[in-house]
Formats: C-alpha cells, structure tokens, sequence
C-alpha cells in the first residue's frame, strides 16, 4: 500500500520547488538584465533611424525616433545610426543605459562641415567589438561594399581593422593587404 504524502509533506515540496524556481530565475536574470534605450526626437525624427547589432552584423534591435524601450544586449555590440537626408541627427541622441550617442547632434552642420545637405548619412559606433580578436567573430562569408573606420567613417580600407557591410550584414573585419 503506498503511502500519499502529508499536507505539511507537500507544502514544504512546493517550498522547495518555489525557492529553486526562484534562484534559478535571478541567476538568469542577474546576467541579462535589460538596459533601457531612448532615441530623443531632435528637429527632424522622421529622418533618424538605427540598429544594434552584435559584433557579427546581427541586428538585436532597432528603431527610429522617437523611441523608448528596453532590450538585452551582449557585453560588446555596434550602433548603427542614420540620418535619411544627411545632415546629422539635429539635436537627438540615443541613449543606452544612460550613456548618450549622437550623430553630429552638437554642430552647428552648415558652419562646422561647410557643405549643404551633407553628405554623412550614416555612422558607426563600436561599443567593445574592436576590443576582440578576429578569432572570435563568425567567418561567414560575405562580399562588404562599404568598409568604415573604428570611429564610424566611410573609408577606402588599406591595412587595419574595419567595419565592413554587404548592405545587410555588417562585420568587423582585418584587412591585411594594400588595396588598389
């Protein structure tokens, strides 16, 4: 004949089971916790839009402005920011964590840069990517069209570290030859 548990026998099981339960969730939750993410309006918000994407080009989350919410980023990630008419941001930022990132949101555009629209449509950010080696990002391959510095400039790579993109994926990669 078998023997049913107590009531006190199951009520300390669902003790137990609760207590792990939650152990188990603030172990997860203490190492991805969400950062929050603000994209001010600035004068022009339907120009801006912008993505973060992991050091391999995969896109976590994006959005345009204005914007707040939250997400779960890696320890090591990139910003894409754009303005569709060129002229930078015009006073918004994005805020991750409380850390600010503009898109020549603090120039005066048309004195600092001298050309009218300008011709800086996008910008990079490296947020600790460029801090790995190259052992560490995916070598899928893909075919870049634009490479940009480590500070977010379009460029003509030569030798060094770059951001690169085929227009959908963006990775860093080394370049170890002089191009022509």
């Amino acid at each position: 004949m078998k023997r049913q548990p107590t009531e006190i026998q199951t009520l300390i099981l669902c003790i137990v089971l609760l207590f792990m339960f939650i152990i188990g969730v603030s172990r997860v939750n203490a190492q991805q916790q969400p950062v929050f993410i603000e994209c001010t309006a600035g004068e022009y918000p339907d120009e801006i839009t912008w993505e973060i994407m992991d050091c391999d080009g995969d896109i976590i989350t994006s959005g345009g402005s204005p914007f707040l919410g939250a997400a779960i980023l890696p320890p090591h990630y990139i910003i894409f920011m754009e303005d569709s008419y060129g002229d930078g941001w015009n006073g918004a930022y994005l805020s991750i964590n409380l850390v600010e990132y503009g898109f020549l949101s603090d120039v005066d555009w048309i004195d600092s840069i001298g050309t009218w629209p300008q011709n800086f449509t996008s910008q990079y950010i490296d947020v600790g990517c460029a801090d790995l080696s190259v052992n560490e990002i995916d070598n899928k391959p893909f075919l870049p069209t634009k490479y940009f510095d480590l500070l977010g400039r379009e460029v003509k790579p030569t030798k060094g570290f770059y951001l690169a993109t085929d227009g959908i994926l963006t990775r860093k990669v080394y370049i170890d030859y002089e191009t022509k």
